[in-house]
């Protein structure tokens, strides 16, 4: 089954929002990756903000699907907030993404106004909301939550940085381990 214009032009934002940035891709490469015609944007989007805020809604809609199915296969509060490394690290490895959070990209590449920094400021809201309620169960939940929270967006940046991400997703996800057995007073595993 072919895909949609619609579906086609998001692939093509996916790409090069992500590769080479939001701010440096004009509406010009991503037709032309996607290979419709410029009214296709426009009609489906609205013009580059409508498609700028629907990328990221996208891929927030997507890291939310895998990420809770990832945590459903955890049978501990621990194992259940570690879920967002092992998300983390099956996600880059499906979607070859080793260059940091999409997300904190659309923060910094748009202005304050700009509709989709909602969105990706919503995409962050979540991630502590939902450590918070997988932490439940462990000794210090929010500060746990908080801290596994600066962990996840740490490694993020290593990998913007250059890290590779088998690499620096076990680190951190190593290192969250310790913040939980030093919230419950138990040594990590």
């Amino acid at each position: 089954m072919s895909l949609t214009a619609r579906e086609r032009i998001l692939t093509a934002a996916d790409e090069l929002f992500y590769g080479d940035g939001i701010a440096t891709t004009g509406v010009d490469a991503v037709v032309d990756r996607a290979g419709v015609a410029l009214g296709s944007v426009y009609n489906n989007f609205g013009g580059k903000d409508g498609l700028v805020e629907a990328y990221l809604r996208r891929r927030d809609h997507l890291w939310r699907a895998l990420w809770e199915r990832v945590a459903a296969d955890a049978a501990t509060p621990r194992e259940r907030v570690l879920s967002v490394f092992d998300a983390l690290l099956e996600w880059c490895r499906d979607q070859a993404a080793d260059q940091g959070c999409a997300q904190v990209a659309g923060l910094l590449q748009l202005p304050a106004g700009h509709p989709a920094v909602a969105v990706a400021r919503t995409h962050k809201e979540h991630l502590m909301r939902r450590l918070t309620e997988l932490a439940a169960g462990l000794t210090g939940v929010r500060e746990v939550a908080e801290d596994v929270a600066i962990l996840y967006e740490g490694v993020l940046v290593r990998m913007l940085l250059g890290s590779p991400p088998e690499e620096a997703i076990p680190r951190a996800r190593k290192m969250a381990e310790t913040v939980i057995a030093a919230g419950s007073g138990t040594s990590a595993p």
